[in-house]
């Protein structure tokens, strides 16, 4: 893919796999060659999480610190949710939030449910 040694989801026949998720920033179906070296290294693990796991964490993170995290970012949330209650008091949890989520709040309130009664609030509003 674009002539670069990675690693890519494909099918059996080595065609590319279909992808999705909710982050368009994620929606691709191989990795940077930086991660696929790090990944050789042993210096990095990836793991996934699902469009639902994304939209709890983004919800979570802007009820409790009133950030609006990218969408790609909420993934990286949702795993540090679901790995902080295994590790010990001493143990640093990092996670780098690299975008913003006013960009996603249209995406976010669909998936929820809430884009109709939204936009008939702001058409209230507006007239």
């Amino acid at each position: 893919l674009h002539g670069t040694y990675t690693y890519i989801l494909q099918d059996a026949d080595g065609q590319i796999s279909d992808t999705h998720s909710i982050a368009a920033g994620l929606d691709y179906p191989a990795v940077g060659p930086e991660h696929a070296l790090l990944r050789e290294l042993g210096r990095a693990t990836y793991t996934s999480v699902t469009d639902d796991q994304a939209l709890e964490a983004f919800q979570l993170l802007s009820r409790m610190e009133g950030i609006l995290p990218a969408l790609e970012s909420a993934h990286a949330v949702a795993e540090a949710v679901r790995r902080a209650p295994s590790m010990r008091p001493d143990q640093i949890l990092l996670v780098n939030l690299s975008g913003r989520g006013d960009k996603d709040l249209d995406t976010v309130t669909n998936a929820l449910g809430m884009g109709h009664e939204l936009g008939a609030q702001e058409a209230t509003e507006a007239s």
